[in-house]
C-alpha cells in the first residue's frame, strides 16, 4: 500500500509541475497581452482590441492551473499561530479533519461551478468583446462562448478535490505525521 500512495503521490508531482508550467505560460501571455496593449494604446493610438476581456478570462487560468498545485504541495497561505497544533498525533487528526472538509468545500464549490457552465451552455452565453477565429465562426454567433472558460474552471476545481482527497490518504497513511511536507523531490 505505501509503495502504491508513493508511486500516486510522485504522478501527482509531476502533474503538478507540468499544471505549474501551463499557469507560467498563461502568466506570460497575460503579460505579453498587456505590453502590446499598452504599446498600442500610448504610442499607436490603437488598444488591442478586446485586450482587457482577454486579460480577464487569462486571468482564470493563471489562478484555476495553480490551484491544484496549491492545494496538493500545501503551499496555500498558512498562519502558524499555535505551532503545538501541527505536531505528532493531534496535527495529524487536524490535518485529516482540515483536508476532509477542504475536500467536501471544493467539491461542493466544483459542483455549483459546473451548475452554471452547463446554464452557460445551454443559453449561449458569450464574451461580449473575444471574436472566435474566422474558420470556426458561425453565422449566427461570431464571439467566443463562455462556457468553455466556465468548464475548465468546475474541473479544475473538481481536481483540486481530488488532489486534496489524495492528500488525505496520504496524511492518512502516516499515523503521527501532518499535511506539512517536506518535499525531497
Amino acid at each position: 500500500m505505501t509503495l502504491f500512495l508513493n508511486i500516486v503521490e510522485r504522478l501527482a508531482l509531476g502533474v503538478s509541475r507540468f499544471i505549474s508550467s501551463m499557469a507560467a505560460l498563461v502568466l506570460f501571455w497575460i503579460v505579453a497581452i498587456t505590453c502590446i496593449n499598452v504599446i498600442g494604446r500610448y504610442f499607436f493610438n490603437a488598444p488591442l482590441y478586446a485586450g482587457e476581456e482577454l486579460v480577464k478570462v487569462s486571468m482564470a487560468g493563471v489562478i484555476f492551473l495553480s490551484l491544484p498545485t496549491l492545494f496538493f504541495r500545501n503551499e496555500h497561505i498558512v498562519v502558524d499561530l499555535f505551532p503545538v497544533f501541527q505536531r505528532g498525533y493531534l496535527g495529524w487528526v487536524l490535518s485529516i479533519i482540515f483536508l476532509g472538509i477542504a475536500a467536501y468545500c471544493l467539491w461542493v464549490i466544483a459542483d455549483k461551478t459546473m451548475f452554471y457552465a452547463n446554464r452557460s451552455w445551454e443559453d449561449k452565453d458569450t464574451y461580449e468583446y473575444i471574436l472566435v477565429p474566422s474558420f470556426l465562426a458561425s453565422e449566427e454567433n461570431q464571439f467566443v462562448p463562455k462556457y468553455i472558460v466556465d468548464y475548465f474552471i468546475a474541473i479544475s476545481v473538481f481536481f483540486t478535490s481530488l488532489l486534496v482527497c489524495l492528500r488525505l490518504i496520504i496524511v492518512a497513511s502516516k499515523p503521527g505525521s501532518s499535511a506539512e511536507i517536506n518535499e525531497e523531490a
